[in-house]
């Protein structure tokens, strides 16, 4: 009998860089277009926004659900299931265009589908990769979040300009598609090691989180809420602050937005290299990443509206650190409980923290913007960005006594 050949680490990493690829394309693709649906339907923006933001809370909760699942059963499975019913939404929710709530339920579906993704990676990640392995691959997986969003903010404005703004979420369902059945046939030549495979030995481990890191994850949860609330906050409406403030037509809007998705893939190696480089912690080295994030909220407070391409590029600069709080406080933090056997319950637990701040902030900018209006908006993206930076000191100290055990 022949044995079953496996994956080599870069290939995993890319075959798990496509399938974020895939989750990115088929979940951000709404936000993306929303300031074209209020054009064409007349929808109110913040009865559009509630879409997004059943989204954000089926995505959060899922997380925990299914980062759990994801240590009792194969995550391989368990990804291929979240894959399969995100393409399958995306295909259907065109056909419920003319209602909110029904499209606010798809897309709720569509979050919890989502949840069963980042979780599973990470279990597999931890339990097949060396430490330098790990960092290679997290970083490739991150930079499928950006070209998938690349992919959507370049291609939405032909494909509404060809099919209209439904023809975007018919395109994004055949990416899912395709990946899906890259995903359904490369699953099956990844091996975990028997101590963390569960599935195959029917043992369900107990949650065991060690009670001296309880004190700082509860701040690194709080950090990783601003950093959701800030990155995919302002990711949602970027097109529509240009539209409102610098009169940019829809589609040049959603166009400009690329620039964030690009500078990401950039901040996500800078990060790193910084990480690797200089710190030790990666809290610490979060912190940092708020700092920078506050002082570019801050000049975009004081130059509001001196020139289109400044705030496109502070708004980048503000979204990219988001990115590198991501890498560090979601990527990391989980990697540091390999020895406890809860990889996927801890990555779903931090990550899901990250769509408690989108569910806020992707309703909260839209209300505002309504009701303060843009300038003092982004004077509460330096506020959320300095409590962020606040969080990470606190935690700091507690947390490197953790992880200098």
């Amino acid at each position: 009998m022949t044995e079953k050949k496996t994956l080599s680490g870069k290939t995993l990493a890319w075959i798990l860089t496509a399938v974020y690829f895939a989750s990115y394309v088929t979940r951000i693709n709404f936000s993306a277009i929303i300031q074209e649906i209020v054009t064409d339907t007349g929808f109110e923006k913040t009865s559009l926004s509630i879409i997004l933001v059943c989204l954000s809370i089926t995505y959060g909760a899922g997380q925990i659900i299914n980062g759990r699942l994801g240590d009792i059963i194969k995550p391989q499975r368990l990804i291929l299931i979240g894959i399969t019913a995100a393409t399958l939404i995306n295909f259907i929710l065109p056909l419920f265009s003319s209602s909110i709530t029904m499209m606010a339920i798809l897309w709720a579906i569509n979050g919890f589908a989502q949840a069963m993704m980042w979780p599973p990676m990470v279990k597999i990640l931890v339990a097949t990769a060396d430490d330098a392995m790990y960092s290679y691959s997290v970083i490739r997986i991150s930079w499928g979040s950006s070209f998938g969003t690349i992919l959507v903010y370049l291609t939405a404005p032909l494909l509404i300009g060809l099919f209209g703004w439904k023809g975007v979420f018919v395109c994004s369902a055949l990416v899912g598609l395709t990946i899906g059945i890259i995903w359904f046939f490369a699953q099956k030549r990844i091996s975990l090691p028997d101590d963390l495979d569960l599935s195959s030995s029917g043992e369900k481990k107990k949650l065991v989180i060690p009670k001296v890191t309880i004190f700082p994850l509860i701040f690194i949860a709080l950090a990783i809420i601003f950093q959701g609330m800030l990155r995919d906050g302002v990711t949602s409406w970027m097109p529509t602050y240009l539209a409102e403030v610098f009169k940019f037509d829809n589609k040049v809007s959603i166009l400009c937005t690329l620039s964030l998705a690009v500078f990401s893939i950039i901040c996500f190696s800078v990060a790193g290299g910084i990480y690797r480089k200089f710190f030790k912690s990666e809290v610490a080295c979060a912190g940092l990443i708020f700092a920078v994030a506050a002082i570019s909220a801050l000049i975009l407070f004081i130059f509001f509206e001196s020139h289109a391409i400044v705030a496109i590029f502070l708004m980048a600069m503000v979204t990219g650190c988001m990115h590198g709080v991501n890498l560090m406080l979601i990527s990391l933090v989980p990697k540091r409980f390999k020895k406890y056997g809860n990889i996927s319950t801890i990555s779903g637990i931090v990550n899901a923290c990250t769509y408690v701040g989108a569910a806020i902030s992707t309703y909260a900018i839209a209300l505002l913007s309504e009701r303060i209006g843009w300038r003092n908006t982004v004077g509460v993206w330096f506020i959320i960005a300095i409590v962020g930076t606040v969080s990470c000191i606190v935690a700091l100290k507690p947390w490197n006594k953790f992880i200098e055990k």
